[in-house]
């Protein structure tokens, strides 16, 4: 037997680090060991990539990002708070766009945060007609649940103007996914691209009110290759296909299901129910208070064992008190939650809430002291879908002005990239194929300049990624 592909350098696994190499053949892993037993399977054709100084960790897995809006994302106007710190800002940054593009167009801007803003507050309708007057505008939110839109962008959509418009689901959201529209492929291309360079090969995309057809499309790119990563995707509760293998490229386990403060806790629970009882996996969307308590009342009618069977699932729980973190233990849900956000949005947080409140901010020590399945996801676009500096958050919990938040919730870099491979495999029931490194698995793997566990915090995001393996092909290669 002779390998298709070597990886030599420090395996990185189960928490420990030792000197070897990993041989592939085909899609698999055939061979964990020294560097010498490896080199010995080496044929004419092998590739070899790394050197002793290098470090192979399991591929990375973003338990939750929304691929095809991180895709459209290339194609918008980005108003994000590190290119926009003001509504003056906003404003000229749609006047510059306006004069590009054609006529009418819609111009389409992401990431504003009113608190970011120095006015503190949302553009008005009445700004973003002096800006574009020729031009519909939709100016999303950075959480992507609220949208300002202009007076023409109203008229086009037949709706009567307001200001903010929170929870832009439905009917407002359809319409205007219906006019972004054009041609995704290339975008969508690209967006894989960027999450290869950042040691992603496979992603988690919960994204709400997703039709059979967004389905259809996804599954389309990932079977065509436009996606390399694995792919696994939640659907619309209200209309789940029956189960089905999936193979190991795409998978559809599940429903994505919204808790909100709006929400009733029996319609909640029989949703939960109905996907249940039809052998469908939950990801409940519950960021913090009532929504959490919702949902995990909902797991809890079904039993712990029953959850734990399903891999159901608890997004965000971002704001989550001790007696929560207990709760969630008890039903046994995983949770997938996004450290990163503690850098990226750190000041909002300190501002906004009390002391006693940041201390329950993703509180990851008590839920992995309480044996909760954990696993770590970016939320892009949201935030950026970048593993290293999701581990870097969940071990330093600071942020970007070095403000830190719950210090005494961080948990160790080791155990952090445990997270993001081995426990967003266990989320998706996929850990008997990918997140770890051993004989037999499939060959998602990342060569790693260095050690997460053996840098200095600070330093864990800046750690490169030399090469990205997915299914024993090299998808990135610096």
């Amino acid at each position: 037997m002779k390998a298709d592909l070597i990886l030599l350098g420090r395996v990185t696994a189960a928490g420990a680090t030792h000197a070897g190499a990993v041989a592939v053949c085909g899609e698999r892993i055939a061979f964990v060991g020294s560097e010498h037993e490896a080199l010995a399977l080496r044929g004419s054709r092998t590739e070899v990539l790394g050197d002793r100084r290098a470090v192979i960790v399991a591929g990375f897995v973003d338990a939750h990002l929304h691929l095809v809006a991180l895709a459209r994302r290339a194609a918008e106007v980005d108003c994000s708070k590190d290119r926009a710190r003001s509504v003056r800002d906003v404003v000229a940054t749609i006047r510059d766009s306006a004069a590009r593009l054609a006529p009418a167009s819609w111009i389409r801007v992401f990431g504003y945060d009113e608190f970011f803003l120095e006015e503190k507050r949302s553009p008005t309708v009445a700004e973003l007609d002096a800006a574009a007057p020729g031009h519909p505008v939709r100016l999303l939110h950075r959480t992507g649940h609220a949208v300002v839109l202009n007076s023409l962008g109203f008229r086009l959509l037949g709706l009567p103007p307001r200001e903010v418009i929170h929870e832009p689901e439905g009917l407002l959201k359809s319409k205007i996914a219906a006019i972004d529209g054009g041609e995704l492929t290339p975008l969508v291309r690209e967006a894989s691209g960027k999450l290869a360079a950042a040691g992603i090969t496979t992603v988690h995309d919960p994204t709400p009110g997703r039709s059979m057809a967004d389905l259809v499309a996804l599954r389309r790119w990932v079977d065509e290759g436009e996606i390399a990563q694995r792919v696994v995707a939640y659907g619309d509760p209200d209309s789940f296909a029956e189960p089905r293998a999936d193979g190991e490229r795409f998978h559809l386990p599940g429903v994505k299901i919204m808790v909100t403060e709006a929400s009733e806790a029996e319609a909640v629970a029989a949703r939960v129910l109905a996907a249940d009882r039809a052998g469908r996996q939950v990801a409940l969307h519950a960021v913090e208070g009532g929504p959490l308590v919702l949902a995990i009342d909902a797991l809890r009618r079904l039993g712990a064992a029953r959850v734990r069977e399903r891999r159901h699932r608890i997004e965000h729980a971002a704001l989550c008190p001790p007696a929560l973190c207990t709760e969630i233990a008890l039903s046994g849900a995983t949770i997938v939650t996004h450290p990163d956000f503690l850098r990226c949005f750190g000041e909002k947080y300190a501002s906004e809430l009390s002391e006693e409140e940041q201390a329950w901010l993703y509180p990851l020590r008590s839920l992995c002291r309480a044996a909760v399945p954990v696993a770590l996801g970016s939320d892009a676009p949201i935030a950026p879908p970048c593993p290293l500096a999701n581990i870097q958050a969940a071990v330093e919990r600071t942020s970007e002005r070095g403000h830190r938040l719950a210090p005494s919730e961080a948990i160790g870099a080791a155990e952090a990239l445990a997270l993001h491979t081995s426990g967003g495999a266990a989320a998706a029931k996929l850990d008997h194929l990918v997140g770890s490194i051993a004989g037999g698995m499939l060959a998602d793997l990342v060569l790693l300049d260095a050690d997460p566990a053996e840098v200095a915090p600070g330093e864990i995001a800046s750690i490169g990624v030399r090469a990205t393996i997915i299914g024993g092909q090299v998808r990135w290669n610096r």
